[in-house]
């Protein structure tokens, strides 16, 4: 099997994220049972980290808008169907890049990637698409510290991997940003479903970005995302009846019963609501709510009470989850929440699935009142 001493020296920083994100990695792959594709995780790893996670491991070492404290990767999981025990997300090369260089940066990468995991799909076009939606007024050039992409891979058993890119869709007034979302949507055969989109959320909700995912057995996949703030759960439920179906509102009730518990009869507050389509298919839009888990949680330990309590119900063992945070979080405390970024729940090919964004933390896991 593969292990970190396969990745390359160069532009390595002793005490980096690079460092100690390499080493999470190699504890999380026999836990999640994909040391066949171990070789092919580090690689990936190395051509998306190697540049952004070279900082060290303390505040303020770089500006990343992934999480609240700039700490510039997070993990994901997506339990039920699909299942991907192992994502990673992470900024796409140096903060100090400017517009056109980050753009080389996805180039150069998102070919790379695509060579060593055999994914499908036109990279030509596919590029360009992402040139086309990211494209940011002339007056505003400078590096968005921020970060202007996102590049990230997921890994399951059976050899399966695929890669994502985020486009941020924040830049320029809104109608600019619903603008690109429209031609993003066309491209993967949508047009309809952003003209609803639209219709229906653009006075609640504001776009976020776009993503084009690339998988080795699908056609690519677009998704757009729009974020909310202070919309009520029957709000969100009638945005699942109107493009995920009525089989999605029952589950997401209970989620939102488990999750938010009494606050589920207040206004909720930072929420995504994103709309997945598959190039070349008339299949319906994939759905997907998600919830800040700063927002809906006292500590990490009521977050993973309540995650616990939800996979149970549903019946979805909580292995790959348990081990991620036992690997991931240096202290899980009762009073603040610090591994938890973002849960929600989704339906792909009306299939349900849980998602479960996680931020690691530098040392090991235990239960603090702190």
């Amino acid at each position: 099997m593969a292990t970190t001493d396969d990745l390359r020296c160069h532009d390595r920083v002793g005490n980096s994220w690079y460092e100690l994100v390499a080493g999470q990695l190699q504890a999380l792959i026999p836990k999640v049972g994909i040391q066949e594709a171990s070789a092919q995780l580090y690689q990936a790893y190395e051509l998306i980290c190697r540049t952004s996670l070279g900082c060290p491991v303390e505040p303020g070492a770089r500006s990343s808008r992934l999480n609240i404290d700039g700490t510039p990767i997070q993990f994901a999981l997506a339990l039920g169907h699909p299942t991907v025990p192992l994502q990673f997300l992470s900024e796409a090369g140096n903060p100090d890049m400017s517009h056109s260089e980050a753009r080389e940066f996805i180039d150069e990468t998102v070919r790379a990637l695509s060579g060593l995991l055999y994914l499908r799909g036109d990279l030509d076009s596919i590029l360009n698409l992402i040139h086309k939606a990211s494209v940011v007024d002339a007056r505003d050039l400078d590096p968005d510290r921020g970060g202007n992409f996102w590049l990230g891979a997921g890994f399951a058993s059976g050899g399966k991997s695929g890669v994502k890119i985020y486009i941020n869709g924040k830049s320029g007034t809104p109608s600019e940003s619903w603008l690109k979302f429209q031609d993003f949507a066309e491209f993967f055969g949508a047009a309809k479903t952003h003209q609803q989109l639209r219709q229906l959320l653009a006075s609640k909700m504001t776009p976020l970005g776009m993503a084009v995912s690339l998988q080795q057995n699908e056609n690519p996949n677009g998704r757009i995302y729009l974020g909310g703030y202070g919309n009520s759960v029957s709000y969100y439920e009638n945005m699942l009846r109107h493009f995920g179906g009525k089989q999605s509102i029952e589950p997401f009730r209970q989620y939102t019963r488990v999750m938010l518990g009494k606050d589920r009869a207040y206004p909720t507050q930072s929420a995504v609501f994103s709309v997945g389509f598959e190039q070349g298919t008339d299949a319906s839009p994939d759905v997907k709510i998600e919830f800040c888990g700063h927002c809906l949680f006292q500590g990490d330990v009521q977050a993973r009470d309540r995650c616990l309590e939800w996979l149970t119900l549903r019946n979805i063992n909580p292995q790959a989850y348990t081990d991620q945070l036992e690997v991931l979080a240096r202290q899980i405390s009762s009073t603040k929440v610090n591994a938890h970024v973002y849960l929600g729940l989704g339906w792909k090919k009306q299939r349900e699935y849980t998602t479960i964004y996680l931020k690691p933390h530098p040392g090991t896991a235990t239960t603090s009142n702190e």
